[in-house]
């Protein structure tokens, strides 16, 4: 049994003061269609793995949840990394969360080695969501972690594969951007796009080219001082 998250979410996010910023301006159109069932596909949405001091990242999953008309079934992390005894208690909570919420928990990246077959499951999970739902929503942030400054990181490898094999069923990429701008935060939905991937070139290069794509789309939504290597 699952428990709806988007009226949760919703709840939240009103609680949250300052208001978040939410420009859906880009989007606008495409959420109207998705509120009203008129999607013949699948949508991947993707964004920035952002958090601050006062702001831990799980609160742009809540605010973009909200904001999205549909259930987003999100990818989410099944536990933290370095974080002392806290390590352990993770990987017991938010695995039996995700499932309760409707996610699907994936170790970080890189994986450690014992994690390996763990990642492997959770990718044919998913998968299988994705091809067994008529119109599935997924949420993903492709860097799978924070990075100094909320700045834009590397992404490890196999990430961009994997969005490629996720986007035979969500063929529509909704990009979002999330960061804070004097104590409020801010989300900006881009316009929906579809990647165009050459036939017959390497895996390490699709991975890469995938990748690329992704994030200069996310990119285009921050500031320029967040943007990194895909400024």
């Amino acid at each position: 049994m699952t428990i709806p998250f988007r009226p949760i979410a919703k709840i939240l996010t009103r609680s949250l003061h300052p208001a978040p910023k939410v420009d859906i301006s880009a989007a606008e159109v495409f959420l109207t269609h998705m509120e009203q069932n008129m999607l013949e596909q699948g949508v991947l949405l993707t964004a920035n793995h952002f958090s601050a001091i006062d702001f831990h990242s799980w609160w742009f999953v809540i605010i973009i949840s909200a904001t999205i008309p549909v259930h987003v079934h999100w990818v989410v992390s099944a536990g933290w990394t370095n974080s002392g005894w806290l390590t352990g208690f993770t990987h017991w909570l938010f695995p039996r969360g995700a499932k309760i919420l409707g996610f699907t928990p994936m170790p970080a990246m890189p994986p450690d080695p014992r994690q390996v077959e763990q990642r492997a499951r959770a990718v044919r999970q998913m998968l299988d969501y994705a091809s067994q739902s008529r119109y599935p929503v997924i949420g993903l942030t492709p860097e799978g972690g924070d990075f100094p400054g909320g700045v834009l990181g590397n992404l490890p490898p196999g990430v961009g594969r994997f969005i490629h094999l996720l986007s035979r069923y969500c063929p529509d990429i909704l990009p979002v951007g999330v960061w804070k701008e004097h104590d409020t935060i801010q989300l900006k939905f881009g316009s929906p796009y579809s990647l165009d991937v050459p036939e017959g070139i390497s895996t390490s290069h699709k991975d890469i080219l995938v990748g690329d794509t992704v994030m200069h789309h996310i990119a285009e939504l921050l500031p320029e001082r967040l943007r990194g290597k895909y400024g």
